[in-house]
């Protein structure tokens, strides 16, 4: 996790400054001594005392946490609960009327989702994700995706052709990739940019045993 320095008199004192500076609890960073100071002859000569902080998790979990709390204060009593793993958090949202929170297709909430990750990473220097969940919304989502998806393999196959699906998140393209992949004859491949990624459903009788995931797909033609 982060790393940063802070300098002082005495080691004491340099941690109280850098507590202070990133409004850190006692709990949510390790230190290590990188110089312990001296004072020197009288007064000449003073070394300040450096440590180096590690920031842990708890950290990003209370800011994460404050952060929610704050974006969604209009919308009422809503609890937030935070939970990490490694470097990747998970927001659950509950309340009352959490069907503005999630909004059409689940938009409203990829929207807050996007902007608590762009949060999260600007107080970190190595990657951290953000997952938000509310009334168990991604579950429900993908089971009534799970239903879609082969529904429009049955058509795919009886037509002999493609089918290509509204834009997805990238949640939403995984389940349908991982649902394709068991077919045979039925290949699924990514178009566009974001947020209009979409997913492409084809029939493919000469399918090989290719690895197509969402991020590097090179080829259109089916069997190539």
């Amino acid at each position: 996790m982060k790393k940063l320095r802070a300098t002082g008199p005495t080691i004491a004192e340099a941690i109280e400054k850098a507590k202070e500076r990133f409004d850190l609890k006692d709990d949510e960073f390790e230190y290590t001594v990188i110089e312990k100071g001296s004072k020197g002859f009288f007064g000449l000569m003073a070394k300040e005392a450096v440590v180096e902080i590690t920031i842990k998790n708890g950290f990003y979990k209370r800011k994460l946490e404050q952060f929610m709390n704050q974006v969604l204060s209009t919308y009422g009593d809503i609890n937030v609960d935070v939970q990490y793993v490694g470097r990747k958090f998970s927001v659950e949202l509950g309340g009352k009327d959490l069907g503005r929170l999630i909004g059409k297709h689940g938009k409203t909430l990829a929207a807050l989702q996007h902007i608590a990750t762009i949060y999260l990473n600007r107080l970190s220097d190595t990657k951290l994700s953000v997952i938000i969940d509310a009334d168990e919304y991604r579950e429900r989502r993908k089971k009534s995706l799970e239903q879609m998806v082969r529904q429009v393999i049955e058509s795919v196959r009886s037509n002999r052709g493609k089918v290509v699906l509204d834009p997805m998140f990238a949640f939403e393209r995984r389940v349908v990739h991982e649902i394709v992949k068991k077919y045979q004859d039925i290949r699924s491949y990514s178009i566009g940019v974001e947020p209009y990624r979409k997913v492409v459903i084809e029939y493919c009788p000469d399918k090989k045993d290719l690895l197509i995931s969402d991020q590097n797909f090179k080829s259109s033609v089916c069997g190539s």
